[in-house]
């Protein structure tokens, strides 16, 4: 049975950002918001499926000044079938290598 993401994929509160995206300071709301879409919407809707939020403060309860700081990550989920994708190589719990499928995920080491 192949795994595919799901809508709640592309709803974490919180996540590893992966990447920081600056924006110029004459950007328009239109440009950001396509942008925005364009890597939150889902494979089949020609989109990234990753997570994107502002830059926060550090107690993590409102946007910096600038407006135009984001960050880009990714689920759990969404980086293990990543790794699967690209074909990486972890160790099996009987100390081979193979390539990583999320299906067998908990053959490897590391997932208890």
């Amino acid at each position: 049975m192949k795994v595919t993401l799901s809508a709640l994929d592309t709803s974490e509160s919180s996540f590893t950002p992966l990447v920081v995206i600056e924006f110029a300071q004459d950007v328009k709301e239109e440009t950001k918001e396509w942008l925005k879409n364009r890597i939150i919407a889902k494979k089949k809707d020609g989109g990234a499926q990753l997570l994107f939020r502002p830059l926060l403060n550090k107690y993590e309860q409102e946007t910096l000044e600038n407006q135009n700081l984001y960050l880009v990550g990714a689920s759990k989920i969404r980086m293990l079938l990543g790794a699967e994708a690209v074909g990486l190589v972890k160790e099996c719990n009987d100390n081979t290598m193979r390539a990583f499928t999320y299906r067998t995920r908990q053959n490897f080491k590391g997932f208890d």
